[in-house]
């Protein structure tokens, strides 16, 4: 059997924004082996200047990608990578999560982590991993990228896990602070969850293989394309595709923290790192729904029928038990990481929807959400305390009387997620529901709004503490340059998109995936 190696596709440009980040994860691992480069603020810089030039990377490649109704063949390297338009717009997405990981570093890593390089390292390897998620062409690439960025997040989420000096015997070893013993559970039980749903993703895709020869997504989907249900074609026939097909859906379904595969998401989110936390919640998700939204749409489309209702089903419930369950919740972490789960509802819309307005929609959707979900985490980070009650929703009593400005951004983003016009968050909910009602899903529309409808009470109720209830401490907050760029870039994009919608909505609108 003779092996050959195809020299024509290697497009190595295409690869730029992937190689700039992993150049600078290596170097920033290798400067912080010397004491007077291994300091927040020097490690930070050089990180954030790799992202930047990635970022431009990115920008220019999708002006130049081809996009879905292009004759060009995105596929490269052996059809194992795709470079069109999808994949440059979720690596500008990751790009900018990365951002507020690195803006974090005023506080974190902490003074006494011996380990700063490493945070940096990894939090650059998670993003390389999400973004050759993106660009997978084959079930196997995907695969692999997603444990090169899980890994990472698993080592991440204890990062602040590490006491004492390591000489300590079980009998002198210190007391576990809170935030030690948190992060500790964190990583635990992220990794555990993770190792089951990255198994259970690795056999259905094995499934997959087994029904139709091949683990390239888009030869698949030409393997599968029926023409009716009685038109003969084995593969789309065949039960191993449509039991890979269902326990692919479960892997990444605990990714994104659907529902029943989301109980991981509110202990791992309070005890992560809060820059960590902000990164996981949204990167991750659009890591994850890249890889749905490409198998789907590409692979599985004509199989529609099959997967459809049960898609359908859980986007509803996780919508559901996603803001019923942030109603209780008095740590603002934890209230997010719920919001997250039922904005994974909302977002599994767009994939119900199979169609390209769906998918234009999700991509609008996951944009909104990132700069909602980057203000809100910036202004969490900046009102952080010690201990159990660190991230209470109580601390944001008076917040409007003591910084203003902080607390008019944090309504803003609030609104936003709660759908008010005429934020942004608002049409991104109205796009995702339009390409439903379009394909005739109007049942899951009105299940949505009134799943909305129940979300605007704990994000008005963070408003309300905030503008009416008094606080009688004297504690002065103080925002940092990187937060405060942070959340003026978000409350900037949100108002903009706001008033704008259509200029985000092209842009998702041209990068609908082949």
């Amino acid at each position: 059997m003779n092996f050959n190696i195809d020299f024509s596709d290697m497009y190595w440009i295409a690869l730029g924004p992937e190689l700039t980040i992993l150049f600078t994860a290596f170097f920033l691992l290798l400067i912080g082996l010397k004491q007077s480069f291994d300091t927040n603020e020097y490690l930070s810089r050089a990180a954030m200047g790799g992202i930047c030039v990635a970022l431009f990377f990115s920008i220019s490649l999708w002006i130049s990608a081809p996009g879905a109704e292009s004759a060009v063949n995105p596929e490269m390297f052996s059809a194992s990578l795709i470079h069109d338009r999808f994949s440059q717009i979720f690596n500008i997405i990751f790009l900018i999560m990365a951002m507020f990981a690195m803006a974090g570093s005023v506080r974190y890593p902490q003074a006494d982590h011996k380990n700063k390089a490493e945070y940096f390292c990894l939090v650059l390897t998670a993003v390389a991993g999400m973004m050759f998620m993106a660009k997978s062409g084959t079930l196997i690439t995907a695969f692999v990228a997603l444990e090169v960025f899980s890994v990472s997040l698993y080592i991440l989420c204890g990062f602040s896990a590490k006491h004492g000096t390591g000489t300590e015997s079980p009998s002198t070893a210190p007391p576990l602070s809170w935030a030690t013993a948190a992060s500790q559970e964190s990583a635990v039980k992220y990794l555990l969850t993770g190792a089951f749903a990255s198994a259970i993703l690795v056999y259905g895709m094995a499934l997959v293989y087994a029904g139709t020869g091949t683990t390239e997504i888009r030869l698949i989907g030409r393997l599968l394309h029926c023409e009716g249900i009685d038109c003969g074609n084995p593969y789309s026939h065949n039960l191993l595709v449509y039991m890979g097909m269902a326990l692919m859906f479960v892997g990444l379904g605990f990714k994104v923290s659907l529902v029943p595969f989301h109980s991981w998401t509110p202990d791992v989110y309070q005890g992560a790192p809060t820059p960590i936390t902000g990164f996981m919640s949204v990167a991750t998700k659009a890591a994850a729904f890249a890889l749905v939204a490409r198998v789907f749409f590409s692979a599985f489309q004509d199989i529609q029928e099959v997967w459809m209702p049960i898609l359908f089903g859980i986007s509803v419930i996780t919508m559901f038990v996603g803001n019923i369950a942030a109603i209780f919740q008095n740590d603002l972490k934890r209230l997010l990481a719920y919001s997250g789960v039922a904005h994974a509802g909302y977002l599994l819309i767009g994939i119900v929807a199979n169609s390209n307005d769906g998918i234009a929609g999700l991509i609008f959707y996951l944009a909104i959400y990132l700069f909602m979900n980057v203000g809100a985490f910036a202004i969490v980070f900046t009102m952080e305390g010690e201990g159990k009650e660190g991230n209470s929703i109580y601390r944001f009593k008076g917040l409007a009387k003591k910084n203003p400005l902080l607390a008019g951004a944090m309504s803003l983003f609030m609104l936003s997620l709660a759908g008010f016009p005429p934020t942004a968050g608002f049409f991104g909910k109205l796009f995702l529901f339009t390409a439903a009602i379009d394909q005739g899903y109007v049942l899951l529309t009105i299940l949505a709004a009134i799943a909305t409808v129940i979300s605007v009470y704990f994000y008005l109720r963070i408003i309300v503490l905030m503008y009416f209830h008094e606080d009688e401490s004297v504690q002065i907050v103080e925002v940092s340059r990187g937060m405060a760029a942070l959340i003026t870039a978000s409350t900037t994009a949100i108002i903009f998109f706001g008033f704008f919608p259509s200029v985000l909505m092209s842009w998702a609108s041209a990068s609908i995936p082949f």
